[in-house]
């Protein structure tokens, strides 16, 4: 009896430590504040939204139509030259990867491969891509040059010449001086590398249209990315203005750990927003099943079923939000806002990128009048979008439903707890 009473008098206190730890271990940010004005209209911004690689795409046409990609990179994964007509009808511009169709050495310095500075295969490669597409395509001319060694893993002096060697083919065609050439296609930002491509550039007569590399920090990186832009703007790029840049953009984004986090994609969106990039592709790894989602999952969006995931609600609200965008503003800094509006009403997505549960949100609504003129009343829809990462989400989830009145200049609202890498996303309506 005895024996038993303690195992009890145990019991209790397991249970009792493992509750007190889960709750300490629950972190809450308490008291966000969160600013969206109507008046301030920032009108059409550029979409992140973009992809790399598919099977069918034609498959994908639906999703095509609600996501609205602006760029989608391809090389080996393309089935016919009328595959980039179809991306174009959907004002999707296409990024050619060269050396996607030139092939890789599988390992650095292979003998038996032809290396493209010493054999005419390159300009056997370029000839037969430009005469189908001519200026249809960006022409990305290699896919990570340095550290891979499967990609080529070259010297810079060698990539180089190689990219000069594509560039003056290119721009050797009738109407190639119009051509859209990106690089260097870097597998992330180094600054020395960027800055010693351009140098060569400048240097040698190559004009690169569009600067490209492969981004992939996330969380507290993306504060690096926002001091190396500045920089790269204000120091890198005016010392070589023969290079002749134009955009920037960011041909592969979302790490491994991120690739399926809905929070952690908008989050990227909002500072590639904030630092003036052009466009993006979303990259593709492999998943727990170890199949990787290049195929026409969109890169991960969709299961391999079919189904919707979390961050494929998230590209879409995101997507709407890139028409009519309005000024917002968050005192939280792993916070992220999009607001924008329609003839149909007011849209405000709120995305708690942290580890937090964030709790007691107020959200100050600025002259909803402009959008909603003398109507007193509206209806508020909340939906919620969870971190359910590799699970289906056939639709968001509906958290609120409510009528709200419409104060004189500003309507501020409390907004339920937001679970940590979840999105709300508000919908206001007559």
């Amino acid at each position: 009896m005895i024996l038993i009473h303690l195992n009890k008098k145990l019991f209790f206190f397991i249970v009792f430590f493992l509750m007190f730890v889960l709750v300490k271990s629950q972190r809450i940010k308490d008291s966000v504040k969160i600013e969206v004005d109507f008046s301030k209209k920032l009108g059409n911004v550029k979409s992140m939204s973009g992809f790399l690689h598919y099977d069918n795409i034609r498959l994908l046409e639906k999703n095509i139509k609600e996501l609205q990609p602006k760029y989608w990179r391809i090389g080996w994964s393309y089935k016919s030259p009328d595959d980039i007509t179809y991306l174009r009808s959907f004002g999707i511009t296409p990024i050619l990867v060269i050396s996607d169709l030139y092939g890789y050495p599988g390992i650095k310095n292979n003998k038996n491969w032809p290396h493209p500075l010493y054999t005419d295969k390159l300009k056997t490669v370029i000839t037969a891509e430009y005469q189908k597409f001519k200026n249809t395509v960006i022409y990305d001319i290699w896919n990570e040059p340095f550290h891979q060694p499967t990609a080529g893993d070259f010297d810079k002096e060698e990539f180089y010449q190689i990219f000069k060697k594509a560039h003056d083919i290119i721009r050797s065609f009738p109407g190639g001086d119009k051509a859209m050439i990106t690089g260097p296609s870097l597998d992330n930002y180094n600054e020395k590398e960027i800055d010693d491509f351009l140098n060569f550039c400048n240097s040698n007569g190559v004009r690169v249209d569009v600067l490209c590399w492969h981004e992939f920090r996330d969380q507290e990186g993306l504060k690096d990315f926002s001091k190396d832009m500045i920089k790269l703007r204000t120091k890198i790029l005016p010392k070589y203005p023969k290079v002749g840049v134009k955009k920037i953009v960011l041909t592969e984004i979302l790490n491994q750990y991120s690739m399926l986090s809905a929070s952690e994609a908008l989050n990227n969106f909002k500072s590639f927003e904030n630092n003036g990039i052009d466009g993006t592709c979303k990259t593709c790894w492999s998943e727990s099943d170890g199949v990787f989602n290049c195929n026409n999952s969109m890169n991960g969006l969709l299961d391999k079923n079919g189904k919707t995931r979390a961050i494929y609600w998230a590209y879409e609200i995101y997507n709407q939000s890139t028409k009519n965008r309005v000024k917002d503003w968050t005192n939280y800094d792993k916070a992220s806002v999009f607001a924008s509006y329609d003839k149909k009403g007011g849209y405000i997505i709120v995305n708690n990128n942290s580890g937090n549960k964030v709790v007691n949100t107020a959200l100050k609504i600025k002259n909803l009048q402009s959008l909603f003129g003398t109507t007193k009343k509206l209806d508020l829809k909340i939906y919620e979008i969870p971190n359910t990462r590799e699970e289906p989400l056939e639709k968001m989830i509906i958290n609120k439903s409510q009528k709200i009145d419409i104060a004189k200049n500003t309507t501020e609202i409390i907004l339920p707890a937001l679970s940590p890498k979840s999105i709300f996303y508000l919908v206001l309506s007559k």
